[in-house]
């Protein structure tokens, strides 16, 4: 079998695929890799460095071409002691947030411990956690959200939250929770914070499953 090797790759039109070997935007578009069959597409990257009130992924990646959105996060860090993270969600990109009731529940395994256990209760507005990370230098909060129906006017919302957390206290967890919203309104807009003060670091990635 042949290899055909080349620098530069055109479509018909003149549009650039490869030049000078390397891939264009054009031959990696989000719509090619829809087109192309791809399931899981990362639509964004944010890595916080300083001091930041607030994430958010806005209405240019929260559409209709993904059935439900996936967002993994690592050496999440609050500027605050014991504080918790938590998501609110708009519809109309960020100018107000649904407000209301989750019913919420998690269960939870200390590491290097038999403990074990778990609980439910309610959340208002905010899809917020039970477990308050420290913001010493090495302590960690790692995990990922799995968010359904945000595009769906006929379900209501349902998050997953999975994650290991260091406390203050130095305690180690890790930590499986899930939230429904009991609204079907049909969300563009996610907004990620904590219970106070800002987000001093973190490194946070989207990704869209597509239908």
């Amino acid at each position: 079998m042949g290899t055909l090797k080349v620098d530069n790759l055109q479509k018909r039109d003149g549009t650039a695929l490869i030049t000078d070997g390397v891939a264009q935007t054009n031959l990696l578009s989000e719509t090619a890799l829809i087109n192309a069959g791809v399931g899981l597409i990362k639509l964004n990257t944010t890595d916080i460095t300083s001091a930041t009130a607030t994430l958010t992924f806005d209405n240019t990646l929260i559409t209709d071409n993904y059935s439900k959105y996936f967002i993994e996060y690592e050496g999440a860090k609050p500027v605050t002691d014991s504080v918790y993270i938590r998501s609110r969600y708009s519809t109309d990109n960020g100018s107000s947030f649904l407000t209301g009731t989750f019913q919420y529940g998690y269960h939870h395994a200390q590491l290097g411990s038999g403990s074990h256990g778990g609980s439910g209760t309610t959340k208002s507005d905010y899809a917020e956690n039970s477990f308050g990370v420290g913001n010493d230098a090495n302590h960690t909060l790692t995990g990922n959200y799995r968010i359904s129906h945000m595009r769906d006017s006929n379900t209501y919302l349902a998050i997953e939250h999975n994650y290991v957390i260091e406390q203050a206290n130095n305690n180690k967890y890790a930590v499986k929770e899930g939230y429904i919203l009991e609204d079907t309104s049909v969300i563009n807009y996610i907004e990620f914070s904590f219970s106070s003060g800002n987000i001093a670091d973190g490194t946070f990635t989207l990704y869209g499953v597509t239908k």
